[in-house]
């Protein structure tokens, strides 16, 4: 069982670190994990204080998820209290899936996100016209909310301590290079690139690091499915680790709870209206 959850850990932090790329490295626990070409460098085991607080900003291009969609291009950017298991997004949504929002505008559209105390909101001007209120709220079953605060304490210290991501894609099978060092946003960073294959899935994640070892940028690719019809691509880059931030939760009387059950319905015709257009 304690396998098992350190394996959803990494996995939910690659949804939170692409956003956010850095997790790239966490699909590599799947139980059938094996990279087809293993070329391992030895990773030292020195490990670094987690990260308490990051901000960061990102750019992610899809393509091939719809017959005449194209590439989706998504941008955006957030911040993460990695204490309170709190965090924040802004997203900029192209027209192409805007306007597959019930209600949805002919142009691009921007999305606010806000997770705190097991509740996860979202202001979504398309849907604001229908519900009558500027934000929508869904309660996370308790299973997800009891898991969160252990998936922060992994982001926080993968973010803090990029070596921790090595060793543990290493630990699984991936193959690790290192690239020597660079200039990041005028900043000096030690490189690292992580190759895995998971079943129908290939990744390529690059890392790199400050003189700390926290992470300053991840940039990862990936191809899915069979004939890998679905490619993914997404930079993000890491800045005022530890600095104050501010997350803030909606009033009451702007939000409209919605059940996750018409979530997940919606997100599911989403989808199809994608694939279909």
């Amino acid at each position: 069982m304690a396998v098992v959850t350190r394996r959803v850990k990494w996995l939910a932090s690659l949804g939170m670190v692409a956003a956010l790329a850095a997790g790239a490295a966490a699909i590599a626990p799947s139980a059938s994990a094996r990279s087809r070409h293993v070329h391992v460098h030895p990773v030292s085991t020195t490990t670094t204080a987690p990260v308490t607080t990051a901000s960061f900003n990102f750019t992610v291009a899809v393509s091939g998820i719809g017959k005449s969609m194209g590439t989706i291009d998504l941008s955006g950017s957030g911040q993460v209290d990695l204490v309170n298991s709190a965090g924040s997004l802004s997203v900029t949504l192209p027209a192409s899936v805007a306007k597959l929002i019930p209600g949805g505008s002919s142009g691009p559209e921007v999305v606010n996100v806000v997770l705190s105390g097991g509740t996860v909101y979202a202001e979504i001007p398309s849907l604001a016209t229908l519900l009558g209120e500027p934000w929508v709220s869904v309660a996370l079953p308790s299973s997800a909310t009891s898991a969160i605060p252990g998936i922060f304490t992994t982001v926080g210290g993968a973010l803090g301590d990029v070596n921790e991501i090595l060793a543990f894609a290493q630990a699984h099978h991936a193959a690790v290079h290192s690239l020597g060092t660079s200039t990041v946003d005028s900043t000096s960073v030690t490189g690292s690139r992580i190759t895995a294959h998971v079943k129908r899935v290939a990744i390529v994640a690059t890392l790199w690091a400050n003189s700390s070892d926290q992470l300053v940028q991840a940039r990862v690719s990936g191809a899915l499915g069979a004939g890998h019809g679905v490619r993914i691509s997404a930079v993000v880059n890491f800045t005022g680790y530890d600095a104050p931030v501010t997350i803030t939760v909606p009033p009451s009387s702007q939000v409209r709870a919605i059940p996750l059950s018409l979530v997940t319905s919606a997100l599911g015709g989403l989808f199809h209206g994608a694939k279909k257009g």
